[in-house]
């Protein structure tokens, strides 16, 4: 399970505003790995649980869903947390750099600025 995580979380580059707002990151990455496992896995995941007095009356499926979120929440975040240790920030890797064309440099060479439309082609 925690290669699994670790894949999903270096599988992508994050932005710093899903950094900072780690919770709502642990929480999606929660998710999106909870729709992936099988009954098996979660079940192997939460099996030495014990249930609290809370989870008494609720419906087997939402209990078992709770659980697994937790415990996989609290994998992801460690995961995370672990990750970030050994990370590097790299400020201006989006330079949004704008080709040369559109800066007023040399028109295309096939076609030229000033060329006229024909009249049969606009039909």
């Amino acid at each position: 399970m925690k290669e699994l995580i670790r894949k999903k979380v270096l599988s992508r580059n994050w932005t710093f505003a899903e950094i900072s707002n780690l919770s709502e990151t642990v929480n999606l990455l929660s998710i999106d790995i909870y729709g992936e496992m099988t009954l098996i896995e979660k079940y192997k995941l939460v099996h030495d649980l014990r249930i609290k007095e809370t989870y008494v009356g609720m419906h087997f499926e939402d209990l078992l869903k709770e659980t697994v979120m937790t415990v996989l929440s609290g994998e992801v975040a460690q995961i995370i947390k672990e990750l970030l240790q050994g990370a590097t920030i790299s400020f201006g890797g989006n330079n949004n750099e704008i080709s040369e064309r559109s800066m007023g440099g040399e028109p295309h060479k096939e076609r030229s600025a000033n060329e006229k439309k024909d009249s049969k082609d606009e039909e």
